[in-house]
Order: structure tokens, then sequence, then C-alpha cells
């Protein structure tokens, strides 16, 4: 896949809101191992940082394979035990 990420200053004041920098944001997005749903324009991407936090980043697909960040949270524990488990890992 090769796919282009865009931030733009509401991609940025987003990431902060939720207290995401938008370094675990890319993390997220190039993880080697991590979940994507691509429903319509929307694409959501749930890994695990290099810290160890579970993170879901929202995009919107603007052109084919280009896509802006507009929001991410970091998942609770019930959601990365989910996310950890379709990813073949006992840890959340």
């Amino acid at each position: 896949m090769d796919e282009t990420y865009r931030f733009d200053e509401r991609s940025y004041d987003a990431l902060d809101a939720a207290g995401i920098g938008w370094q675990a944001a890319l993390q997220v997005l190039r993880a080697p191992r991590r979940v994507r749903q691509h429903v319509g324009a929307v694409l959501r991407v749930a890994a695990a940082t290099r810290d160890g936090r579970w993170v879901a980043v929202a995009l919107v697909e603007e052109e084919p394979d280009q896509y802006l960040v507009v929001s991410a949270r970091e998942l609770d524990g019930d959601e990365a035990g989910l996310v950890a488990g379709m990813l073949g890992r006992s840890e959340a």
C-alpha cells in the first residue's frame, strides 16, 4: 500500500486536544501490525505506539490513497485488548 498521510492545522489542533502527538499518529499509521477499517471515505487505523499506548487515528480520503488526519484518541483498556487480540498479541 502506497498511501500518503497529510496533516493540516485542524489535524494538529484535534491531536493536541486528544493529547496525541503527530509523531504518535504517524507511528500508528506506519505500524507494521495495525487494524484498518475503511468505510466510504473514512479510514480508521489502530495500533500500539512505540511507548506502548494503543491509539486510533481517523482520516478522510481526499484523493485515492491520499488521506487527511482528522482526529485520534487513546483506546481504553477493553478496546486495546480487542485490537491486540485482532493482531494476535496477548498484551494490551
